[in-house]
């Protein structure tokens, strides 16, 4: 081993030949010497460890699912017994699993904005209200009548021109729900009739100056509809979304990825589970419970519920709580911000500080507090019955400031610090806030902002380039201390290829490398199609970005001491990379191919 040998790494391998073999001068039958075998040997490799000191080692010993013992080839060899299974590295890369922490790929039970499993389900872009309500009836006549219809535009100015009265003349005999969103939508007649009484009268119901609803349903309201109000899928459809769900695993699995986590709804859980049930499982599940989202009687399901946290076992696990997002994507202009952006488009939503979502469950000029009506007063509850709050999604930088005022309140009952609470996407994340959230050392997962997609290009439309290069500052977040997660959101491309498959529509190419190439963007500061750089002065190393994808990530679910390293006693969740991942090019860490990957010391994948 390279880089601060330690005898002690050896012991467990010495112990199985220094002596075990013999009770009292006799030799021990080999049956019962061969449950200290080690299961698998990996050797001949380039072991990149991620542990503390980032060793590298040569070759692996896997027993019961778990790391044995790291070090040379010969003394791994030395350990195999009779019936230990053999992979000859060739000398590649061998790093512990990637670790997705929110990967938006639960997409087999629902969509955020828009439950596809109910059928009926389309996007579409709204520019002309005359035009988008013809669309939308196209729609709805394909349906039954009495079906649910959900609609999914994007988010233009003339998508909220929408009413209550509009969508009754395009679908009088269907309830629907155009979804803007997870936190807006609109609704016609018959949905509106669904909505229990308490709800009606008021939290995110909008009426007109007579007191009518408008049909725009927001914040707890809608979070009501979506996650109680509709129906719950019969045995057939739920299979559906079973295969849908276990095809995505097995596709993330492909890319590397050993363990994932998301928020997910009652029904995202249940669908999971039963793979689980099944043994169908290719990797590790994570779970952010959205009890907590968009929910109007939070403190009554904590008070039935309790406090899970931590539930569940090394395959399936509640690891923490999550509420409604803050603030919209950055495609659309939305995100919170603390200053103006330079340029408003003239088809935009929203104004020069973007979308405060959280005051959305209040109807203007209510005089209603919105911290007692929305996800703000759940993420106190949440922390005050003991949960951790993680997977809040949150954009700007406005956004992380509000975070902040939560956890304080929450810290002042119960101490966070060590919970690894915990935000998503880490676009606005400046140096005063990055201060304040080292002092609780939150777990911050980062995309690759304006180094992927057409990232760079529409952020700098609101933002400007300077603004831009500044944004997801992974570097800066390392100098204060922390230690940030490497994210990819549904830029794999899995949700489309999946679900479009399932419409019967072509399917699309998958990024089988986009974890290395996200890791590629953070160390380069360059747009992984363009080349273009932005903010070189935020660039990281290698180990960083390994340990982003790794062992930082494991503590976003609390997994630290189990798994994220290659290191005795973790879990054996490995990736066998088909080059050089320190010594290659930084600009062709994307393109090393993913040869194998070892989820609890089996094959999951091997490259064909």
């Amino acid at each position: 081993m390279r880089r601060g040998k330690k005898a002690g790494v050896w012991l467990l391998g010495l112990a199985l030949w220094g002596g075990v073999g013999r009770v009292k001068g006799q030799q021990v039958p080999p049956e019962l010497l061969a449950v200290s075998y080690p299961d698998l040997v990996l050797y001949n490799g380039k072991v990149l460890t991620a542990d503390d000191r980032f060793a590298i080692a040569q070759a692996v010993a896997v027993r019961d699912g778990k790391t044995l013992a790291v070090g040379n080839s010969e003394l791994i060899l030395q350990m195999a017994g009779p019936k230990t299974a053999r992979i000859d590295l060739q000398g590649n890369t061998l790093t512990p699993g990637f670790i997705d922490v929110h990967s938006g790929q639960f997409w087999g039970a629902h969509r955020v904005s828009g439950p596809d499993w109910l059928g009926n389900f389309t996007e579409m872009r709204i520019d002309k209200l005359d035009d988008g309500l013809r669309a939308i009836k196209a729609h709805v006549d394909k349906a039954r009548p009495g079906e649910w219809v959900f609609v999914n535009p994007y988010r233009t100015a003339a998508a909220y021109e929408l009413t209550l009265q509009l969508l009754d003349s395009v679908a009088p005999n269907n309830p629907i729900l155009v979804s803007l969103d997870n936190t807006t939508g609109w609704v016609n007649s018959r949905a509106f009739s669904l909505i229990p009484d308490d709800i009606k009268a008021g939290m995110g119901i909008y009426r007109d100056e007579k007191g009518q609803p408008t049909g725009r349903v927001s914040g707890w309201a809608y979070g009501v509809l979506t996650y109680e109000m509709l129906p719950w899928p019969d045995g057939p459809a739920f299979e559906n979304m079973v295969q849908k769900q276990k095809a995505i695993l097995q596709h993330l699995n492909r890319m590397g990825v050993t363990s994932i986590g998301y928020r997910m709804s009652g029904l995202a859980i249940s669908v999971v589970r039963e793979l689980y049930d099944r043994g169908e499982l290719p990797m590790r599940i994570r779970i952010s419970t959205e009890i907590g989202r968009l929910n109007p009687h939070m403190e009554r399901y904590l008070k039935r519920v309790g406090n899970l946290m931590g539930m569940g076992n090394e395959w399936f696990k509640i690891g923490g709580a999550t509420v409604g997002s803050f603030d919209p994507g950055p495609d659309t202009g939305g995100m919170m911000t603390r200053k103006p952006r330079q340029n408003i488009q003239a088809w935009e939503a929203f104004g020069p500080y973007g979308e405060h979502k959280l005051q959305l469950g209040v109807e203007p000029n209510s005089g209603k507090d919105w911290k007692e009506y929305s996800d703000y007063k759940n993420a106190i509850l949440l922390g005050r019955y003991g949960w951790n709050v993680n997977d809040m999604h949150i954009q700007g930088d406005a956004g992380v400031e509000l975070a902040l005022e939560i956890f304080d309140k929450i810290n002042k009952e119960r101490p966070i610090k060590t919970k690894h609470f915990g935000m998503v996407h880490g676009l606005m994340r400046p140096a005063d806030l990055i201060k304040r959230m080292a002092e609780y050392d939150l777990a911050l997962s980062f995309n690759t902002g304006p180094m992927s997609g057409r990232g760079a290009e529409d952020l700098a439309k609101w933002y400007g380039a300077d603004e831009v290069a500044g944004m997801s500052p992974v570097r800066n977040v390392i100098d204060a201390g922390m230690k940030p997660i490497l994210e990819v959101t549904n830029g794999a491309g899995v949700q489309d290829a999946i679900s479009l498959t399932g419409r019967g529509e072509p399917d699309r190419k998958i990024d089988y490398q986009l974890y290395l190439k996200a890791m590629q963007a953070h160390i380069t500061r360059r747009h992984l199609t363009t080349g273009k750089a932005w903010g070189t002065n935020l660039k990281i190393t290698r180990e960083e970005a390994l340990k982003m994808a790794t062992v930082w990530a494991s503590r976003f679910y609390g997994d630290e001491k189990i798994m994220g390293a290659i290191e005795p006693g973790k879990l054996a969740d490995f990736v066998e990379l088909g080059g050089d991942f320190l010594a290659v090019p930084e600009e062709k860490i994307g393109e090393i191919p993913i040869l194998r990957v070892i989820v609890g010391g089996k094959v999951t994948y091997q490259k064909e």
